[in-house]
């Protein structure tokens, strides 16, 4: 029997190819700095597939990017609720908590995303994070 490649559980039928486009659609109007656009997009993808964790990293970032970490925070914890051994969403709720000066729950965060797939890229990223807190980069100077 062959795979289907539709998203499971989602409320209407989502082929895997049309959630990429529409992800994509998303990441692209927040690059460009439209925020409203790009929230709107995870917004409605999220409806779509409420089992998937990826909308609400959208979400996520879109907050982030506008500075509202305590806001993007909630998005990734969203998403680690819907999908609790990945390690992307740890990872950027780390980052969302260093961001915010909770360095050492970022850090709790950040040593659970690379125990959980430590060769994946939520690991990667949780390196990266922790690698900059090192350096004394992060968390940014409060202004």
């Amino acid at each position: 029997m062959a795979e289907s490649s539709e998203i499971a559980n989602s409320l209407v039928p989502v082929d895997r190819k049309q959630a990429m486009v529409l992800l994509e659609a998303g990441y692209l109007w927040l690059d460009m700095g439209h925020f409203d656009k790009a929230r709107e997009i995870f917004a409605g993808a999220a409806a779509l597939m409420p089992k998937s964790e990826v909308p609400q990293l959208g979400l996520g970032a879109v907050e982030f990017a506008q500075g509202r970490h305590d806001k993007a925070l909630q998005a990734y914890r969203s998403a680690q609720r819907l999908a609790p051994q990945s390690a992307l969403p740890r990872a950027h709720a780390g980052e969302a908590l260093l961001f915010m000066g909770k360095v050492p729950e970022a850090l709790k965060e950040l040593k659970a995303a690379m125990d959980l797939e430590p060769e994946g890229d939520g690991a990667k990223l949780a390196q990266s994070l922790i690698q900059a807190k090192e350096a004394g980069v992060l968390p940014p100077a409060k202004k």
